[in-house]
């Protein structure tokens, strides 16, 4: 079992990434908050590669394209 640890909560799942039964208890408002931050840090992160410049996008082996396809993303998805 692991820990994933974010700002909200302290986080327990099985070996292969599943919730466990504790995380289905929680009530829709947690569920959603938890949601919305995955949500705001997917967004930031997208961000931050929109602003890289080409040189960093060469060292992790993106192209500009690829980085502008990845941040144009709905913070959904």
């Amino acid at each position: 079992m692991s820990v994933v640890i974010n700002s909200l909560t302290i986080q327990k799942r099985t070996a292969n990434g599943a919730a466990t039964s504790s995380d289905r208890r929680l009530g829709w408002g947690l569920r959603f908050l938890r949601w919305c931050a995955r949500c705001s840090e997917r967004s930031r992160q997208r961000q931050a590669l929109a602003e890289l410049d080409d040189h960093f996008l060469k060292d992790i082996g993106r192209t500009r394209q690829e980085a502008m396809a990845e941040a144009a993303k709905p913070f959904w998805k």
